[in-house]
């Protein structure tokens, strides 16, 4: 399998993660009909971009877009870490979330992750898909040595994310943001 990046890396942050207990749904366990692994570039084919497009608009991504993309991302080593859970019965994914490494001058040249594109197929929800999703991506980042993770979220969102340590951060809770391409515009080639 054509993986984003070295799933030893993704080993290493279950082998650290606090929160798997014996009485929950586990990825992890054989014989268990989902898995949890790295994007792989064969994952188009397997609902990915129809995924995706439950959390927002994606656009008409071909086979050839996702793969030009993924080339892209996978040569950029340890900046971006995408995990999926796939069905491994229906062959499909029906859980992501993203992890973006910023290399940076402050923290002694420290790493700083930012959490994203966590989503769960509609059909797969209340299953603590995306619960699990983003505690390995906070694994991931004790793994990759983060400094701080961050992430961005809707209002109503605020509360899940807090059971899972996330903290508003006083005095610089604000997000602001400038769209450059207006969400019904496709960018240019």
């Amino acid at each position: 399998m054509d993986c984003l990046f070295d799933p030893g890396k993704l080993i290493s942050a279950t082998l650290i993660d606090d929160t798997i207990t014996d009485d929950q749904t586990s990825v992890d366990d054989a014989g268990c009909n989902y898995r949890l692994r790295p994007l792989s570039s064969n994952d188009h084919a397997h609902g990915y971009m129809d995924l995706l497009s439950q959390l927002t608009k994606t656009g008409n991504v071909t086979r050839l877009m996702f793969t030009t993309t993924f080339d892209s991302m996978r040569k950029d080593s340890g900046t971006y870490f995408i995990i999926v859970i796939e069905d491994t019965v229906k062959k499909c994914i029906v859980a992501t979330g993203s992890l973006i490494i910023e290399k940076k001058f402050i923290h002694q040249c420290g790493h700083r992750g930012r959490i994203e594109d966590i989503v769960v197929h509609s059909d797969y929800r209340g299953k603590r898909f995306g619960k699990i999703i983003v505690q390995r991506l906070i694994a991931l980042s004790r793994v990759l040595k983060c400094y701080k993770i961050s992430l961005e979220c809707k209002d109503s969102n605020v509360s899940w994310y807090s059971s899972m340590g996330f903290v508003r951060e006083p005095g610089n809770s604000n997000f602001m943001q400038m769209r450059l391409i207006e969400d019904d515009e496709e960018p240019s080639p």
